[in-house]
């Protein structure tokens, strides 16, 4: 493999690992939200299959475009025939056509799908196929070579999961927060034990979710409230790397203390608390993970950072 090629394939990894936890936990009524009047989005049609809106001469300015249309196009990006074509190849009998998904579960589905289609492709190609121009098959593109083609892929895919994240960020800011999380966030915790289990069960990262926010003060109620302390945010990350990594040693040790899995590594850096310590130049946090560690180890405990 040319070094072209794995940095071309590292790029790549590094954007759908950046993307796919920015898809996870979409609901139908999100994946359809349409902010504003005029939105582009995905439609039923008669037959009941799907549709993206489309026009061969968009308006100018270009529609505001939902969720849906955006993971749509997205897929039909890295599954089409042309990712394999333009680069002189054929695609793979088990590669199907890029779909219309009519749901976000089948959208997140069909993502995932799509991305190892476009990774299987561009694994594929050689050196010649990223020197050499396309061709006719490229049309207008003809003159230009495969490297150039692979990296508008990538920018395609890097630009648009950007703009996924956007859009669930700003959805996320326009709903209401449910009143008893604003206030287990404040750390108040002077709700009925029923209703505490329904929190538990809806949102189960709390823990994680107050430390990302870094609302340190609800996080001894959280932990006596029974909420996982090893939950990990939307990000993979748990409540001990957010408090390693700041250097949050009093939540850091109240974790340790309550049973928090030290060994749990994140999926970007796949690092665990003490690592997140030390990237982050935490002195303090580092000494103590490294105590806890050596003290764990030295007695035979489960929860060894090492």
């Amino acid at each position: 493999m040319t070094k072209l090629k794995e940095n071309l394939l590292d790029l790549s990894d590094f954007a759908w690992q950046r993307l796919r936890p920015r898809v996870e936990g979409i609901t139908d009524e999100e994946y359809f939200w349409e902010p504003f009047a005029g939105c582009w989005s995905v439609r039923k049609t008669p037959d009941g299959s799907f549709r993206a809106d489309d026009d061969p001469i968009p308006p100018d300015p270009p529609p505001f475009t939902t969720l849906a249309w955006r993971i749509t196009h997205i897929i039909d990006i890295l599954q089409e025939e042309r990712t394999a074509t333009w680069f002189g190849h054929k695609p793979g009998a088990d590669d199907g056509e890029p779909p219309v998904p009519g749901s976000a579960a089948e959208a997140v589905q069909a993502l995932e799908h799509a991305y190892d289609v476009w990774r299987g492709r561009l694994a594929a190609v050689s050196q010649d196929d990223f020197d050499r121009p396309m061709g006719e098959i490229a049309g207008p593109y003809a003159e230009y070579d495969g490297l150039a083609f692979a990296l508008h892929i990538l920018d395609e895919l890097i630009h648009h999961g950007a703009e996924v994240g956007v859009l669930r960020d700003l959805y996320r800011a326009e709903q209401p927060e449910d009143p008893l999380v604003a206030a287990l966030l404040r750390g108040e915790t002077t709700a009925e034990t029923g209703v505490i289990d329904r929190v538990r069960e809806q949102r189960p990262a709390l823990i994680a979710e107050a430390a990302a926010a870094k609302r340190w003060q609800a996080v001894p109620a959280l932990v006596e409230l029974g909420f996982d302390l090893n939950a990990r945010d939307h990000l993979g990350r748990t409540a001990a790397h957010l408090a390693a990594g700041t250097g949050q040693v009093d939540v850091l040790r109240l974790l340790v203390e309550h049973g928090a899995d030290l060994t749990i590594e994140d999926p970007e850096f796949h690092a665990t608390p003490l690592g997140w310590a030390q990237w982050f130049k935490q002195p303090e946090a580092t000494a103590y993970l490294t105590e806890t560690a050596n003290a764990q180890a030295s007695s035979g405990g489960a929860g060894s950072v090492g």
